[in-house]
C-alpha cells in the first residue's frame, strides 16, 4: 500500500489542529471536515452546533460562512447541503443520527446524496406514504446509495409531468437542428449551395420556434 497522499489543504488543517488544540469543540469540527467524505453526518453535527451556539465568533470569524470557508475549507454550498440534509433527518429519521453518535449500530449511515434523495422526494410531495416508508427502508436502513434509489423509486418520486416531457422534446430538437445546421456549414458537405440555402433558413425558423 502506497504512502497516503497529504495534500497543502490538508496540511493546513492539520497545523490549524494543532494550533487550537486547547479547543476541543473547534479542533474537533476540523477534525471531521479533514474526514468530511467519510464521515458527513459527524461533520453536519458540528457545524450545526457551531453554528447554533454561534462558535465562531468567540473563534474570531466575522461571520459563519467565513468560518467554513477559512478554517475548513468548505464552500458555502457545501455547507448548506450538509446543514439542510442533517435538519432533515432530525425531523424526519432521527434514528440515523443516533446510530451515528454510537460506536456500534446495525444499520448503515446514509450517504449524503442517499440522504438528498430522500429529502427530495419527500418535499416533491409526490410518491404516496406506503413509497415513502420504502425510500426511507432502503436509504436509511439498508444503505442503499442514490442511483439505486433513483432506479428503484425515481419515476414513482419525481413523476414526469407533460410539461416536463414538451421541455425534454424541445431540447432535443434545438440539438439536432443545430447539429445539422454546423454539418452543412462544414467545408465540402454534399449540398448543392442554393439548397444549403434553404435548408438553413428552414432551420432557424425550427430554433426560432422551439426556442420562443
Amino acid at each position: 500500500m502506497g504512502a497516503k497522499i497529504i495534500t497543502k489543504t490538508d496540511r493546513q488543517m492539520e497545523d490549524r489542529m494543532h494550533a487550537v488544540s486547547d479547543d476541543p469543540e473547534r479542533a474537533e469540527t476540523l477534525q471531521r471536515a479533514r474526514a468530511f467524505k467519510r464521515t458527513w453526518l459527524e461533520l453536519a453535527e458540528a457545524l450545526s452546533r457551531a453554528n447554533e451556539k454561534r462558535l465562531w465568533e468567540k473563534w474570531g470569524f466575522a461571520d459563519f460562512d467565513a468560518y467554513c470557508r477559512k478554517e475548513l475549507h468548505l464552500r458555502g454550498s457545501t455547507v448548506a447541503k450538509l446543514l439542510g440534509s442533517y435538519r432533515f433527518l432530525e425531523t424526519s429519521a432521527p434514528r440515523v443520527i443516533e446510530r451515528a453518535r454510537t460506536d456500534h449500530y446495525d444499520a448503515p449511515i446514509p450517504s449524503l446524496p442517499a440522504v438528498e434523495f430522500v429529502q427530495r422526494a419527500t418535499e416533491t410531495g409526490a410518491a404516496d406514504a406506503e413509497t415513502l416508508r420504502s425510500i426511507h427502508r432502503v436509504a436509511f436502513d439498508e444503505g442503499g446509495e442514490a442511483p439505486l434509489l433513483t432506479r428503484q423509486f425515481g419515476k414513482l418520486a419525481f413523476p414526469q409531468t407533460d410539461r416536463d416531457k414538451r421541455e425534454r422534446l424541445r431540447g432535443s430538437i434545438a440539438q439536432a437542428a443545430r447539429r445539422l445546421s454546423s454539418l452543412i456549414a462544414e467545408a465540402g458537405a454534399p449540398i448543392p449551395k442554393q439548397l444549403a440555402i434553404r435548408v438553413e433558413e428552414t432551420i432557424g425558423e425550427l430554433l426560432e420556434a422551439v426556442e420562443n
